[in-house]
Parts: C-alpha cells; structure tokens; sequence
C-alpha cells in the first residue's frame, strides 16, 4: 500500500495521512493485533530467519514489523507477549539469531525509549551472565578435583531475592544413573523477567545434589542473595533404556520428575506421584498427560478401567511404563498438552503451547490482566508527575496531559485517568480545590 501511494499517487500527503488513519483504525479494533504481531515476530526468530542469508534481508524483515508496530495503540500489550516469548526463545536456546534479537530491541528502543525495552535488555543481560557463571562453576570442580558428575539438559531454576537484589535460577539437566548429571544453570533477575516465581517441587535426589552444590558455589561468591529454583520453566534431557529400545527423550523439568520416580517403581498410582513429586495438581495433570495421550511419545500406560486415553488423570489411576514403546528416532521431543481449562500463563489471556507437530495453539483477545494492573500503576505515576510540576489544574487539563504522556505505550480512556484520580485523592496525593470541584490540588 506504501508503494502505490509513493508510485500512483506521487507522495501526496492527503493519501499518506489517509493511509495512516486507515492501518490505525483497522489495526486498533482488537489487541489481538499486538498479540498476533508478537506471535509472528517469536515464529519468525525461531524459524522465519533460517532461510535469510544476508543481513540485509534480516534488517528488512524486522523494519517491516516495526512499521506494524507503530501504528499499534496497545503498545505495552505487545510488550507483555513480546517478553514472554522472547524469555522462552533465551531459556531453551531457540531463537536463530542473538544479533537479530538484539537488533530488534535496539528498533523497539529508537520507537519507545530506553524504559520500554530495559527489562528486555536484561534478560539477555542475565543469559550473558549465567554463560560465564556456568564456566566458572565448571572451572572450579576442574581445579579444586572435585567428581563432578555429568549428564545434559536444562531445567528451569532459582529466583534469588535479597533486600537488594533477586534472582531467579533456570538449571538445565540430563539425566542418566550411569553418566551421571550435567547441569546447567541460568541465573534469572527477578524483575526483569516476567510471570509470578513458580511452585517448587520435589527433584530426583540426585538433581537436588547437583543443585545444592551450585547454590553453595553461587552464594559464595554472591553475599545477601537468595535462590529459589524454578524448575516450571526447565527442561531436561534423559537416557532412557526401554524394553525395545534405547532413546535421548527432551522432556520438562516436572516430566523429569515424574519419570525418574519409574526407576524403582514398576507400577505406581496418581496419588503416589502426586505426593512423591509435590507437583502444582495442574502443572502435574498437564505433563503427566503429555507422556501417554501423544501416540509418537507415548512413554507410560495409563490403566485404571476403560477409560479413554485421552481422558485427564484421575484418582485411582495407575501408570506404567510402556513396554511395547518404539520409535525410529533416538531423540524424541515430548511435546506438552494445552489443558482447555487452563488459565493464561502468566496472567495472559493469551496461551501459547506448542502442540505435537510444533504449531503454536492460541487464545483469547482480552487485554492480559498484569497489562491491566501495569497501566493502572503507570496512569498514578504520571498524574502525579504532571501534578507535581503545575502544582494545580483542571480536570480536563489534567486528562489531555496525562493522555499526552501515555500515547506513546497505550491510549488511556478518560474513565481509567479519573478512576486513578480519585485513588490518588483517598491517598493524599492530591486534592480538590474548595473553590472548584474540577480543580485539583497537588499535595507536597
């Protein structure tokens, strides 16, 4: 469309503007534009790029998602999906290229400033980090002689919080008896990755070892930090020697978890992985399911009466190991499945999961309720910013400026700006004028 107003129409203005009202008013209906924009951009990072073998190809890929991008009121909700799928491309070590990541961001930062990509420029402040921390650890079992047991894989791990400052920690593990553990660790910072610090949960004996010695090596170096591991976000690589045949299985930390409870178990029942793994009851149904509804990953057998396969564990039910399991493949990905009751991860309303042959499974339209809390916070700070330089205004001043100030991440509505008004009244930030009710007062 750009082209035919530059070729057919030479430039004119009066066609530029009508063609910037027109993506505005068609690209603002629904914040799904800024959830499927952030979606393509994840896809594209992933497997898009692979086929571009020049920069300058890459370069214009990404330009062509920021002229989206600016047309787009809802920037903050893209924003929020943008940070939960770029922390899935750094923790499983997906994302084609770092330099097309980091040339993103640098776009997003010239559209918005410094404060709109901080965190994002944290995060892989962090995974820089954690690369040098992990040879560190490594070069400090090689020289002090310690047996360092080894074994592949990735497991999600700490969050470590001081009155300073906190972190979150992603370990990476592969499981064999005989090889042994390798593990890998990504220390995380606690504010600048998104989502809530999830539930811990009961590790194989011999991973909660591998893990409490990189807890005494981390905080050895690092005084008045904790660690609290997040094994939600981790993933795992076991060995796995079945009746047929021998296989690498990439699992998630918690299918770890529930696997590694078959090497002494022949049969065990749901309430005995329940109490054995300690697993949140719907992160457990949901990666318990993934390893005997998927018939190319079908690891266990669920038995407990006619039941039918794909129906969700229940109590009474008992599992097995699969003893007729085969597959060509020596590595095989357990791909995890979307449970329909399942609330949006992190507070979205936009779900994400990759189904068996890797396409994305999405949801919902409504702005995700973390963005909704995060404007109510950013509107407060803004009246009270404009407030404390003008001392006093009027009410419709107070809304345009206000207005003014925000366009730039989303078009707060007149109601939002005097509902956080009145908050701020009952809180003493400011008050109304005795003289005129529409004036406000700022309060020192």
């Amino acid at each position: 469309y750009d082209q035919f107003v530059k070729d057919s129409f030479k430039e004119s203005k009066d066609f530029q503007l009508a063609l910037k009202q027109a993506f505005e008013s068609f690209l603002n209906k629904d914040t799904r534009t800024a959830q499927y924009l952030s979606l393509f951009v994840d896809d594209m990072f992933r497997k898009g790029l692979k086929g571009m073998s020049s920069d300058v190809e890459v370069d214009a890929s990404l330009e062509q998602v920021v002229t989206v991008f600016r047309f787009l009121q809802d920037k903050d909700v893209f924003e929020n999906f943008y940070k939960q799928h770029l922390a899935r491309r750094l923790l499983t070590g997906r994302s084609v290229s770092d330099e097309a990541e980091k040339s993103m961001i640098s776009k997003l930062k010239s559209e918005c400033g410094h404060q709109y990509t901080s965190k994002l420029e944290g995060m892989f402040q962090d995974m820089k980090l954690s690369e040098d921390l992990m040879k560190q650890y490594k070069n400090s079992f090689a020289s002090g002689g310690a047996g360092a047991s080894s074994a592949r894989g990735s497991s999600a791990g700490p969050r470590a919080a001081s009155g300073a400052s906190s972190a979150s920690v992603v370990p990476a593990a592969t499981s064999a008896a005989s090889a042994g553990i390798e593990l890998k660790v990504s220390v995380l910072t606690s504010g600048f990755w998104p989502g809530p610090p999830g539930a811990p949960c009961e590790l194989p004996a011999e991973i909660q070892d591998c893990c409490s010695r990189f807890e005494t090596f981390y905080l050895a170096k690092h005084t008045g930090r904790r660690l609290s591991w997040q094994p939600n976000h981790g993933l795992a690589d076991v060995k796995a020697l079945m009746p047929k045949s021998r296989h690498e299985l990439n699992v998630t930390t918690f299918q770890m978890c529930i696997l590694m409870l078959f090497n002494s178990h022949q049969t065990l029942s749901y309430q005995d992985i329940q109490l054995q793994t300690n697993i949140p009851l719907d992160e457990l149904k949901r990666h318990l399911m993934s390893l005997y509804v998927n018939p190319k990953a079908r690891i266990l057998v669920k038995g407990g009466g006619e039941k039918e396969k794909t129906k969700e564990p229940e109590q009474g039910d008992t599992f097995t190991v699969n003893a007729t399991f085969e597959c060509k493949l020596f590595r095989i990905k357990v791909p995890l499945v979307q449970m329909k009751s399942m609330p949006g991860q992190d507070g979205m309303t936009i779900t994400r999961v990759e189904a068996a042959d890797g396409a994305p499974v999405v949801g919902g339209s409504d702005v995700p309720a973390t963005v909704e809390e995060d404007r109510k916070h950013l509107v407060e700070a803004v009246i009270v910013r404009v407030m404390k330089s003008r001392k006093t205004l009027e009410h419709n001043q107070l809304v345009m400026e206000v207005t003014r100030h925000l366009t730039s991440r989303f078009q707060p509505s007149p109601t939002l700006i005097k509902q956080r008004i009145e908050k701020l009244i009952e809180r003493e930030y400011l008050e109304r004028s005795q003289a005129d009710r529409r004036v406000y007062n700022y309060l020192a």
